[in-house]
């Protein structure tokens, strides 16, 4: 039946309004819109990337970290990328800090094999500086030995261990022809002198040596000085300039092995040398004198007397650093300077239980300075002992002469820390 219009309209209203729709993969409008938002997302917040630094920037960051002492930041360096692993590594190498706790790790890296024909690390090529000081029972004689012949062709200083070097080393040791520091101070077993100066002859690049400091080195040919040390005796390091003895030397040494040190040699310790006594050591200072320029005789030895080294300074005219015992001067050292003498550090020791007879006081060394004797000296350092702090007026002496020698640096520098110290031992 037909409806009038207002019910025709009244039907229709009723029913929901449809339109029609498009689907979302052609709405043309929306889509561009996300899209350009997403993008300006991305310019505005871009993901985190790697910066890639040079590899020159690099090695120049890795310069600033200290060698010896920064063991793991280098080796944490090397674990960033390979470009700090390049720059990283050969520091890390360069001055290993042994320890018992790293040694066999050490080892198993550098020496992976017995055989290095069969299997060889280059990183050994990196190493230049092996100090075995701080290992004692944990190495072997063989396996020193097997040490340096990996690294005999680039090592350059060595610091033999106490008990695992012995006679079998000095094969692979002669063979380190690049070595500049040789110290065996810490050596407990015996060393036949024969052995040991055919493998000094050898070492021609060799700068600093510390003498074996074993008592019993010497006794086998110290017996008969009628016996000529020509037949044993080869050459000291043509390029030796600085030599540390300690303990096990004796007169005869003295006489015919360290009279012909080379005339490179400008320093010269002597400590703990009980065997030695006066009237050698002055020959010695004859002949060697004139080109030392530092020179050590101090921790007391009994076969020396008191006052025999007042005419150091005279034997000795190049010396700019004199470190010794004060058992062994006087006040005559610092008056008998005839002329002006180069000395710019002075170090005055002093036996455990000083004597009466020990008399230096800052006032005679503010003398020899004041009269010209010493125009150059610069440090002078003193051992508690000597009683520089004992009353009041002595410490007003010694503070004068630290005032004139830090007035002397003022007026003509030359490098060296200036003033007075008391040290305890």
């Amino acid at each position: 039946m037909a409806l009038d219009a207002q019910s025709n309209w009244n039907v229709e209203m009723a029913q929901p309004f449809r339109v029609p729709l498009r689907r979302r993969s052609s709405y043309s409008i929306e889509a561009p819109a996300t899209k350009l938002s997403a993008e300006k997302l991305t310019l505005l917040n871009p993901p985190p990337r790697e910066i890639m630094l040079p590899a020159e920037i690099v090695s120049q960051i890795v310069s600033f970290i200290p060698q010896y002492t920064s063991q793991s930041t280098l080796w944490a360096c090397t674990l960033v990328s390979r470009t700090w692993y390049a720059s990283s590594i050969a520091r890390l190498y360069k001055y290993p800090h042994l320890t018992p706790a790293n040694f066999e790790a050490f080892v198993s890296t550098i020496c992976p094999s017995k055989n290095a024909r069969i299997r060889h690390s280059p990183l050994s090529e990196l190493i230049l500086h092996l100090d075995m000081s701080e290992l004692v029972h944990n190495s072997s004689r063989s396996l020193t030995a097997r040490l340096l012949g990996r690294l005999k062709g680039n090592i350059k200083e060595f610091v033999a261990p106490q008990a695992s070097f012995s006679i079998n080393s000095f094969a692979a040791l002669s063979k380190c022809t690049h070595l500049k520091v040789l110290d065996l101070s810490l050596l407990s077993t015996s060393i036949e002198m024969e052995q040991l100066f055919k493998t000094l002859a050898t070492l021609n690049n060799l700068e600093t040596l510390f003498f074996p400091r074993t008592s019993y080195i010497i006794a086998r040919y110290g017996r008969d000085p009628q016996d000529p040390p020509e037949q044993r005796f080869s050459a000291w390091p043509p390029k030796l300039h600085a030599l540390h003895l300690a303990g096990g030397i004796n007169d005869y040494f003295v006489r015919c092995y360290l009279n012909r040190v080379p005339q490179t040699l400008n320093r010269l310790s002597i400590q703990h040398c009980s065997q030695v006594h006066a009237g050698a050591l002055m020959e010695c200072l004859d002949i060697v004198g004139r080109s030392l320029k530092h020179l050590t005789i101090r921790h007391p030895m009994s076969s020396l007397g008191r006052a025999i080294f007042d005419d150091v300074l005279i034997i000795c005219p190049s010396l700019t650093a004199l470190r010794i015992s004060a058992d062994y001067i006087s006040r005559l050292l610092f008056e008998s300077i005839p002329k002006p003498h180069p000395l710019q550090i002075l170090d005055l020791d002093c036996s455990p239980s000083p004597a009466d007879y020990v008399d230096l006081d800052p006032d005679v060394v503010f003398l020899a300075v004041e009269e010209g004797k010493l125009p150059d000296l610069r440090s002078v350092r003193v051992n508690s002992r000597l009683g520089w702090t004992a009353s009041k007026t002595v410490r007003r002496d010694a503070a004068d002469l630290g005032d004139i020698l830090e007035a002397a640096e003022q007026e003509r520098p030359l490098g060296v820390a200036a003033g007075v110290w008391v040290v305890s031992d």
